[in-house]
């Protein structure tokens, strides 16, 4: 028996739990208006890693970006989405959804780098952005920084890299965007 993909009646994938650095993490796959998203979770629902391809195929890059080629599907029926348990920054309620999930897969034409969850109950957005998945945006697109800081950021302190979340939390907050904390 292979690896498991669950497939929804909207075309959505979801891996079933694998283990990767020694935790557990999962994966959702969705073709997009004009490409495919893979956006890897951990156990907890946050943000690992997510790539996009433009033109690419849901099934295939997900196969690729997991390195395997032995796979069975199994129909999911309708998918309900990502909600994680986490609290909302205004209401307090605890469900966050993933804003991505309110769309059919083949609507969505602009993927956000930063995931954004919303609140079910009263809507208001937040953004899921670990120091993990900070680090893979800053290591994936090093044309974007000056040599000094890319000198930085590669001595591997968390530093530099706490600074640049800062400054994406000022960002963020400006557009009264919160941050999501999962404990």
């Amino acid at each position: 028996m292979g690896f498991v993909f669950y497939i929804s009646s909207d075309g959505r994938i979801k891996t079933q739990e694998y283990l990767k650095g020694g935790a557990i993490a999962f994966c959702i796959a969705e073709k997009t208006r004009d490409g495919s998203l893979i956006t890897e979770f951990d156990q907890k629902g946050e943000i690992l890693n997510q790539i996009y391809k433009k033109g690419g195929d849901a099934h295939a890059d997900l196969k690729n970006y997991l390195g395997i080629s032995d796979s069975q599907t199994k129909d999911a029926g309708a998918y309900s989405g990502l909600v994680i348990s986490a609290q909302c920054k205004e209401c307090r309620h605890v469900g966050l959804q993933r804003e991505l999930d309110l769309h059919a897969p083949g609507e969505i034409k602009d993927v956000p780098i930063v995931p954004i969850f919303l609140c079910q109950q009263c809507k208001k957005r937040h953004y899921s952005l670990t120091d993990q998945y900070l680090r893979v945006l800053v290591d994936g697109n090093g044309e974007l920084f000056e040599e000094s800081e890319k000198v930085e950021l590669g001595k591997g302190g968390d530093g530099s890299l706490g600074e640049l979340q800062e400054y994406i939390i000022r960002i963020f907050a400006s557009k009264r965007i919160s941050r999501i904390e999962i404990r």
